[in-house]
Order: structure tokens, then sequence, then C-alpha cells
């Protein structure tokens, strides 16, 4: 696998052999990268009461969205299976749009368990983004898992990271950047500098491209949500090595060229570029907001009051446990946000558009 190193590679097409290889990228795996079992846990495996919300958010849109839904990277199918249990009787059509093949028999197992056999009527799997996407868009750490392109800021000018094997290993390799990419470089340090010598950041072009292509496509509205900053954040002197890590057996490091396809690798999402690439392409900003306001907001705490499980004084610690990460500002509830868009259909007069509006940090952008 090495060998496939033996040029000089970009980092981002590095990244993107070691994520999505068919043959040894990590997503390829399939099993055991999620839960306490694998690498990270997500919002979904944390509570089923994160699905039920984000349903209970999007039931009054789906109605002008033809009642399709697209989910993006779906990882073990439980965000699909609340979503569907909250929304269900809204829902006509639940597409899962996945590179990951090998997570189809994983996620369609958790759906049938949770709703039976006859869920395969209403969902299925797409292996290619379609060319027309009416409906609701849904993405739960999508965004943060696009290649990057590494910067080095030296010199008053930006070097670039590539890959290269050498003498056994991969090693780093910092090179002048290319006309254009110093350009962009020299524009963010221009805004957010001066940065300190040899700052290291990212720029996620793929993630940018991704959003255009969806806008362009999209008759609907797209419901993301993922870890990241506002631009002027995000390229803070004092972030001077950058957001991107590597994960393995929820440990966070940053040696990036190592266990290649066995270990996660992912970057905080700029939001400002998120806002940029769908107002680019004629996407409104319905609202931004931090995950913790959003899902109280649309009644998370009443669903976990419903539960008795939930409310049991023993049975129920560790479910109040999980919610707690989801919403404490110490942990998820601030790191992660929300950003919602439209085109051709829009918000207006729901409670999706009305809690936006309550909760609106779209200012930032």
């Amino acid at each position: 696998m090495l060998s496939n190193f033996n040029q000089a590679t970009r980092f981002d097409e590095f990244m993107h052999f070691a994520l999505y290889s068919p043959l040894h990228g990590y997503y390829a795996r399939g099993e055991g990268i999620f839960g306490g079992e694998g690498d990270f846990v997500t919002a979904p495996e944390l509570s089923p009461l994160f699905g039920r919300t984000l349903g209970n958010a999007i039931r009054e849109v789906l109605p002008r969205c033809g009642g399709v839904v697209y989910e993006f990277g779906a990882g073990t199918g439980k965000l699909a299976c609340e979503v569907l249990a909250a929304a269900g009787d809204q829902i006509t059509q639940y597409n899962i749009v996945d590179v990951s093949g090998g997570l189809k028999l994983v996620q369609l197992a958790n759906l049938m368990a949770r709703h039976g056999p006859e869920i395969e009527n209403k969902v299925r799997w797409l292996s290619a983004l379609p060319d027309r996407l009416d409906g609701v868009l849904l993405g739960n750490e999508v965004l943060d898992a696009t290649p990057v392109r590494r910067f080095k800021w030296s010199d008053s000018t930006a070097l670039e990271a590539w890959v290269q094997h050498v003498d056994g290993a991969l090693q780093t390799q910092w090179r002048p950047a290319d006309h254009q990419f110093t350009e962009i470089v020299r524009q963010l340090h221009a805004q957010y500098g001066p940065w300190p010598e040899g700052y290291e950041s990212e720029v996620a072009e793929q993630s940018t491209a991704w959003v255009k292509t969806v806008t362009e496509r999209l008759n609907g509205i797209a419901l993301m949500i993922d870890y990241g900053f506002h631009e002027s954040m995000y390229y803070h002197p004092t972030r001077n090595r950058g957001t991107l890590r590597a994960t393995s057996r929820h440990t966070a490091h940053d040696d990036f060229l190592t266990k290649v396809g066995e270990q996660d690798l992912t970057a905080h999402v700029n939001f400002s570029a998120v806002y940029t690439a769908l107002n680019a392409c004629d996407g409104e900003l319905e609202g931004y907001s931090h995950q913790g306001e959003f899902l109280l907001a649309h009644g998370i705490l009443e669903l976990a009051n419903q539960e008795p499980e939930f409310t049991h004084p023993t049975r129920g610690a560790k479910q109040r446990q999980n919610l707690n990460t989801l919403l404490n500002e110490a942990d998820m509830g601030e790191a992660f946000k929300v950003i919602c868009w439209s085109k051709g259909v829009n918000a207006e007069g729901t409670e999706l558009s009305r809690q936006f509006l309550t909760n609106d940090r779209s200012g930032n952008l």
C-alpha cells in the first residue's frame, strides 16, 4: 500500500486515499468504526433522542419537499432509524447516500430491528450523488470527513504539505504552494493574521466544492450538523497547528501518516466557507446555531422525559449523561453547529424557521 506514495502526493489526495480507497480506505472497513468499541462515537450513537429530535425538527418541511429525505454518510443507520420513528408518517422515501458499501448491511440490520422488514419498501441506498436532490438533505459529521489541503506560513508565503514514501516510511514534505493556493492563503493571512512563523492550518476545497454541487442540484432544504468554527476563529493566530486530527480508539493525535486506512482523519468545518459556497449557488441560509440550542428548541428534553428508562434514577444515569454530552457547552453542545439552507423550497412559517430566528448565530458567518 505504501508504494502508492513512492511519488510525492499532495496531502488532500493522500487523505482521500486513506479514507475512501475501496481496498484500503478507513471507511471501506464498515464495521468496527463507530461506538464504544470503535474509534469514535457520533451523536446518533450516543442517544436515540438526537435522531428523534431531528425528525421532529423537519416534520413540517417534509410535505414541502415531497416527503423525500437524503441522508449522507449514514454511519450505522441509527440516525435514519430515529428520524423515521419521529417523522416516518411524513416520509415517502428515505435515501441513504453512502460511499461505504461496507456499512449497508449494518444500516439495514439496524433499520429492520427498529422498524421491521417492511422498512425496505421505504429506504433505498445510493452510491452516487443524484443529478437532482428534491427533498430534505441530512448530514451528521459529513463535512469534517472531506480531504483538506494543508499549508504552513513561512517567510511570509505559503508552503503546502505533500506525502511521500521515503526509507520505509511516509513523510511530510513542505513544498512551495502553487500560485492559486498561495493567493488563497495570503488572503486569509491578510484578514485573520498576522500569524506566527510556522503557522499551520487547512483549506477544505473539497468540502466547499461538495456544498456547491449539492446546492446546484437542490430543490428543497439541507440540514448539516458538524463540529467547526466561523472563519475568524478557524484561522485565529493562536490556532497555530490547525484543526486536522487523526483518531483511533477514542484518542485524537496528529500523527496523520501512520496506520493508513486504520485511523480516522478529520478537520473542523469552516462554516463561513460553507455559507459562501451555498450562497454562490443561489442557496438561501435558513439558519445557523449551536447544536445544544437547536436540540433544546426542538424538544429533546420533552422527549427524554417521556422515556421511563431515561427518568429512572439508576437505569437512566447513562442516558442522562449522554444527553448532557449532546447539550453541554463544554462538550458537543457548542462545539457542534447546525447550518440549514434551502433552494426552491423554504422553511418560512415552520417551527424550524422560527427556532432558527430565535437562536440565530448567522451574524458570525
